[in-house]
């Protein structure tokens, strides 16, 4: 049976929150912190991006953020972007500039088969300049360079580059999306797939496309959690059930959680152990909430015997589910675009750094059986990680 879990042996971790389609910058500042470590060699250090390849929706280009509010100069910049992609890449080059359809959707309906408004070859959806289209292209195009270059940068160090399994790769991968479907239907088309192949994948669910796409194949193959000696390293982190089980059955139960986990991915993706909100990948239901309940890490962790989980998937762990937050608000914007170590005793630590939504970039730096850990900006200043707030904004409506 495979195992979806990696141990790590190295010396200092570097870690990642979610890429969201800005893979293009990840991987340039996973370079430059490798620069800063010549003298190590890839038993020395080890990077872990926490998943959430796919679906962008941040309009941020070669770092400088775009205005949608802009008009046809936000377009001309979508469009010089995706034509940048496309050279990079001369496979997806050719399908941008020739006549392959891709199938384009419009309007979410409760009749997912509904869904497809269309087929049109990606040089006419350019042409066409109608919004909603040029943005879903463009991020289809982000995601794509994404999985181009991560999965490359991966088989190049397969030591010490490791990519988690994230909700939004599982969405992508099963079909019948939740998230991004425009974006999704464009991609599916610029891999490479038929406009049939795509409308039976994200209407029913149906051919098991990661069995026909290397970059799918290499996603689905992704682990779900990464483990060095002191840290948890996983995509979202231990539901309510988890943790008050491992309350009572210790370590043998998260040996046994381990096991299942595997056994369950070994079935595929559809298992409910992977279940939008309901699962490790997503633990973020109604009554799965980490600033209530941050005896949840606490049970855990115990039972796992590590001192730390380092999680993605959500940019807003300070705050109480529910609560209203303007993202546009600074006050609020440092504490979402930034990590943290959050209760208990600052052994959650938080990556999500928003950059779905145009958000800073930051790596994490942890030197294995320390307590400290610290963040470094994209102009690689290292200062030590920011611990919860007193008394966070807590806005209702």
């Amino acid at each position: 049976m495979l195992s979806y879990t990696v141990s790590l042996h190295h010396r200092v971790i570097y870690s990642l929150g979610d890429t969201h389609g800005r893979g293009r910058e990840q991987i340039s500042f996973v370079e430059d912190i490798r620069a800063l470590n010549a003298k190590n060699t890839d038993e020395d250090i080890a990077f872990i991006q926490l998943g959430d390849l796919c679906d962008g929706f941040s309009f941020v280009i070669d770092g400088h953020t775009i205005d949608p509010e802009s008009g046809d100069a936000f377009i001309d910049s979508l469009c010089c972007e995706i034509h940048r992609i496309g050279n990079a890449i001369p496979k997806l080059g050719n399908i941008l500039d020739g006549s392959v359809p891709l199938v384009n959707w419009h309007k979410h309906t409760a009749d997912r088969d509904g869904d497809v408004v269309g087929t049109y070859p990606a040089r006419d959806l350019i042409a066409r300049r109608d919004l909603d289209e040029i943005i879903a292209l463009y991020e289809a195009c982000k995601s794509y360079e994404t999985l181009d270059l991560f999965s490359s940068y991966q088989a190049k160090h397969p030591d010490s580059f490791h990519v988690i399994l994230g909700n939004h790769d599982v969405d992508l991968l099963l079909g019948l999306s939740r998230y991004g479907r425009q974006q999704k239907y464009l991609l599916l088309g610029l891999l490479g797939f038929t406009p049939d192949q795509v409308i039976a994948h994200l209407t029913r669910g149906e051919g098991e496309l990661h069995k026909k796409h290397p970059y799918l194949a290499w996603l689905y193959e992704r682990p779900h959690l990464a483990l060095s000696s002191d840290t948890i390293y996983m995509h979202g982190g231990p539901t309510t059930d988890l943790s008050n089980a491992l309350l009572k059955s210790k370590h043998d139960g998260f040996n046994a959680w381990l096991a299942e986990i595997d056994e369950a991915r070994n079935r595929g993706l559809g298992e409910p152990q992977f279940r939008e909100h309901e699962s490790f990948l997503s633990p973020d239901g109604a009554n799965n909430d980490w600033t209530l309940f941050p005896e949840r890490l606490t049970h855990f962790l115990d039972a796992a015997n590590r001192r730390f989980a380092a999680v993605g998937h959500s940019p807003f762990l300070d705050f109480t589910k529910g609560t209203l937050i303007d993202l546009k608000l600074s006050t609020y914007g440092e504490l979402f675009e930034t990590p943290a170590q959050l209760p208990p005793d600052n052994r959650l630590v938080k990556h999500d750094t928003n950059l779905k939504r145009g958000g800073q970039l930051w790596i994490c730096k942890h030197e294995v059986g320390s307590n400290d850990w610290f963040g470094i900006d994209r102009s690689l200043r290292q200062t030590p990680l920011r611990s919860k707030t007193p008394g966070p904004p807590d806005i209702r409506p």
